[in-house]
């Protein structure tokens, strides 16, 4: 009979064979190396996009290359480049940049020479003259005294001034009307401070060929007038006053400007001693030149 093998020798020579196969089985594996860098990759084998030039015009994209019998048969023109579209241009190129002002007032003095004549008196009109100071705290605000007389020099005594007022044809139909008394005062002077602000500037083209800066202002302020109640025989006191008015000027040059406006003067008065005070109003045009220290101006940017 074959014998048959002990079981713990089967075991045995399992474990041997393994052991003689493993040399032969195992195979050299390369390991990472973590404390080197990683290689940089060739630039050919990059798959990063370069960057896109936005300055200018995308190229257009060229067709597909046709079999040569139907590129001699028909030629193709070549597309146009088209210029950026408006979604490409950016809002501060779309935005035009406001122009700054072409005169400058602040921190000048002006002095305006001013011609004055009365339009709401219908029995006396009243013709005079003034000048105007200021100064300029802002280009839209300045301070200013105003002083206005209504009265002219004599020819014999130039010394003496004495009320002008120009008699219209409507006083003596009012001294029959009223039993030869007009009820009106007359003013003879004034003498104002006065807060003027330009809230509006703007220019205009004269004759297509020079542009003319101007702006609007408004003017009010208080002061003191004399009247013919000031003077002899009643001789009583200055009355107070206040005005508002408003006007345009004009500004040709650096350091000149043309100034037409309307001023309102308000003060209580009693022409006749025997009646109460009433409030007077005189409504007065004005056209005067002024003249601007430095004459000259310029920017300064913060």
């Amino acid at each position: 009979m074959r014998e048959v093998p002990d079981p713990g020798m089967r075991y045995l020579l399992a474990i041997g064979w393994l052991l003689a196969a493993v040399p032969a089985l195992a195979q050299e594996v390369k390991g990472l190396d973590l404390s080197a860098p990683p290689k940089p990759k060739d630039a050919g084998e990059s798959t990063e996009l370069p960057p896109i030039d936005l300055s200018k015009p995308a190229e257009p994209a060229k067709p597909a290359a046709k079999p040569a019998a139907a590129a001699d048969a028909k030629a193709e023109a070549p597309a146009p480049v088209l210029p950026f579209s408006e979604k490409d241009v950016a809002l501060g190129d779309k935005v035009k940049a406001v122009q700054r002002k072409g005169f400058l007032k602040r921190g000048r003095f002006e002095v305006t020479p001013v011609f004055s004549l009365t339009v709401n008196d219908a029995f006396y009109q009243k013709y005079g003259g003034g000048l105007r100071l200021a100064y300029n705290i802002h280009d839209s605000f300045a301070i200013a005294v105003r002083g206005i007389t209504y009265r002219k020099p004599e020819f014999s005594n130039p010394r003496s001034w004495q009320p002008a007022p120009i008699r219209t044809d409507a006083a003596r139909e009012g001294k029959i009307a009223f039993g030869s008394q007009l009820l009106a005062s007359q003013i003879y002077d004034q003498l104002m401070l006065d807060g003027i602000w330009s809230p509006v500037y703007g220019k205009v083209s004269v004759l297509n060929k020079h542009i003319v800066h101007f702006d609007l202002y408004l003017a009010a302020g208080f002061g003191v007038v004399w009247t013919a109640t000031t003077e002899p025989p009643r001789n009583e006191k200055p009355p107070l006053a206040t005005d508002l008015g408003g006007g345009v000027r004009f500004y040709p040059k650096d350091w000149l400007a043309f100034d037409v406006g309307l001023m309102a003067t308000l003060y209580p008065d009693r022409p006749q001693a025997s009646l109460p005070a009433t409030v007077q109003k005189v409504f007065a045009a004005n056209i005067g030149v002024s003249f601007f220290f430095p004459t000259s101006f310029e920017y300064v940017h913060p």
